[in-house]
């Protein structure tokens, strides 16, 4: 969506459907005379269900990193918030992109980026081409942990900076890839930090992405040294190792407590009045509550001035509350479902007879009514219901007791012992039926999934114990695959996808399909669709692939959310989007009216 102009406007007309937010006309709006002990405080302090893995813009796994990041560095390109329009934040506008029809890279493309003139590094130094050429040589080292985002920039090929002016640089691609040039704005690292010894110079990004080098590669001592280094938890957790081109810096991390930004005092862009330049609040403090009770007294409480993903039932019940004169709440759409994956490796999961019956269990219009209160939608598949490529011609799973033990009778588990727990003989040894389903803690939602699923499993002969990991655990389990079951939930956003990250087999080590799903036909269908620039045809691809997808079963879909949101109202210019996290807490302008006693001289 990224490449060609006419594309582009497709695919912005059609995002422009999906968007939903609140406006405010009057720059002080809404205001009431009501009392807030935060009257005229400018910092804004966001909870936090648990800590991020990791502050580092490449090594990241957790959504919450991944927002964290957002205020410390920048990319060259980003997404509007409100049109989902691609525009320029590092690079002075939107790349030159040009086909090519001669040389090494012929059938791909150009892309012409210029860094604005203006743009340095904290200590003064010009952020340039240079920069940006380590950042993708970093994700492209075999040795650094990339291996959840190397996917999206194998179509670069070749990167040549500007000897006369290194702010102006071209990406070559030997394909069009769908994404090209949103993936090609990624955040750029100051290389003076992250390689101050410019070993990664040594190397070009075509020996980096030719797969006939790798393996020599994973071997040099050079590749080894640097993603030794770059990969030392210091980069992601210490104030010295961790700095972007950001309107924030990073101040301190509390391990299980929170997290603090503060605005800079000489940025850069100080003054430009563009949306990735907003960073009116002096300080953006992470507050950790992995209590769903505990967060909402705090809210209460006026610790909390920004909350998202709140529990439905509090969501609810807070609507209905005296609270809403300090705080407003909202509901956009969020590309985002939840499901429940299963380890297809393992000998109980293997049959997809198996995982089709466990698809029966679950009642998802039960969930959206108890457990979402509403607030969501069941889905089939892998892509967000307003997308055009949703196969809306497959029928889900019905929640059906009886099919699931007729499939689980047809798959051989029965109950041979009459204890009430099914059977099977795997491997010359009688297995039960007995595994675990893993949620993170704080997340509610999917705890009660869990239960559910735990509890309408006993009713056809399984044994599903629950269990809950902290999030970081959580997340390093499901990447190493240990569990049989599990519970979480992904984010997309506005447009295309490339689902290589989670549903191609090449992505089983080292990215997110932590289930072990892919057929021939599967991946082959990916890499096509991934350089399909014919839109007609790369639809018919996708909803191929989620046929596939759901014959195979190796999820079960749930349903896809609102974002309940809720604000403080001290703030103005606090929008709502469907672009990740939901909020854009840079704009928010403090309200010098909001707060005080009407006998206060203030």
């Amino acid at each position: 969506m990224k490449f060609e102009n006419t594309l582009v406007k497709v695919m912005l007309l059609c995002s422009l459907t999906f968007f939903s937010a609140c406006f405010s006309n009057d720059k002080y709006s809404d205001y009431r005379e009501v009392i807030s002990k935060k009257a005229g405080v400018n910092e804004v302090t966001i909870h936090e269900l648990s800590d991020p893995d990791k502050i580092h813009p490449i090594l990241y796994s957790s959504g919450n990193s991944y927002y964290i990041c957002g205020k410390i560095f920048q990319g060259l390109l980003e997404l509007h918030p409100v049109t989902y329009e691609i525009i320029p934040s590092l690079a002075l506008s939107r790349p030159t992109i040009t086909p090519l029809t001669e040389g090494p890279f012929k059938g791909g493309m150009a892309l012409a980026f210029e860094i604005r003139p203006e743009a340095t590094w904290d200590n003064g130094s010009p952020i340039t081409g240079y920069d940006y050429s380590f950042t993708i040589k970093s994700i492209l080292n075999p040795k650094t942990h990339a291996a959840r985002i190397r996917p999206y920039f194998e179509f670069i090929k070749g990167i040549v900076v500007d000897k006369e002016n290194p702010k102006k640089f071209v990406v070559y691609s030997s394909d069009q890839y769908i994404l090209a040039e949103q993936t090609a704005g990624y955040w750029v690292m100051p290389e003076y930090i992250y390689d101050p010894q410019k070993i990664m110079r040594k190397f070009s990004v075509e020996e980096l992405n030719n797969s006939k080098k790798k393996d020599a590669l994973r071997v040099n001592a050079d590749i080894i040294a640097f993603a030794n280094e770059f990969n030392d938890e210091k980069y992601a957790r210490e104030t010295n190792f961790i700095a972007g081109s950001g309107g924030y810096e990073f101040v301190e991390w509390k391990t299980g407590q929170y997290i603090t930004l503060k605005k800079k005092a000489n940025w850069w862009a100080a003054g430009i009045d563009e949306i990735p330049f907003k960073n009116h609040p002096e300080k953006i403090q992470y507050k950790i509550i992995p209590d769903w009770t505990t967060m909402m007294t705090a809210l209460k409480d006026e610790e909390i001035d920004l909350a998202r993903g709140v529990r439905a039932k509090d969501f609810v019940d807070f609507k209905e509350s005296k609270f809403t004169n300090l705080y407003s709440m909202h509901t956009p759409d969020q590309m985002s479902y939840d499901y429940i994956g299963m380890n297809m490796k393992s000998p109980i999961f293997s049959d997809k007879k198996v995982r089709k019956a466990i698809n029966h269990v679950m009642d998802k219009d039960l969930i959206k009514e108890v457990v979402m209160y509403g607030y969501g939608e069941p889905v089939i598949g892998p892509f967000h219901p307003t997308k055009s490529y949703y196969n809306k011609n497959i029928q889900p799973y019905p929640f059906n007791l009886e099919k699931a033990k007729a499939l689980l009778e047809e798959a051989g588990w029965t109950d041979t012992d009459q204890d009430g727990i099914r059977d099977k003989v795997i491997n010359g040894k009688k297995t039960p039926f007995r595994v675990s389903v893993k949620y993170n803690q704080g997340n509610t939602r999917r705890e009660n999934t869990a239960i559910m699923l735990s509890e309408h499993g006993k009713k056809i002969g399984i044994d599903i114990q629950v269990e809950v990991r902290e999030w970081t655990v959580f997340i390093e389990e499901c990447r190493a695959h240990k569990f049989d079951m599990y519970v979480s939930g992904w984010v997309g956003a506005p447009g295309f996808e490339d689902p290589k990250q989670i549903w191609h087999s090449e992505s089983y080590n080292g990215g997110s399909n932590y289930v072990g799903f892919g057929t021939t036909e599967s991946d082959a269908l990916i890499e096509k669709l991934r350089y399909n620039l014919n839109e007609p045809k790369r639809k018919e691809q996708y909803l191929r692939l989620q046929e596939i997808i759901h014959e195979e079963a190796p999820y079960v879909f749930l349903n896809a959310q609102k974002n309940k949101l809720v604000f403080h109202k001290r703030f103005d210019e606090a929008q709502t989007s469907v672009v990740r996290p939901g909020y854009h807490v840079g704009e928010w302008l403090i309200n010098p009216k909001f707060g005080f006693s009407s006998a206060s001289n203030r």
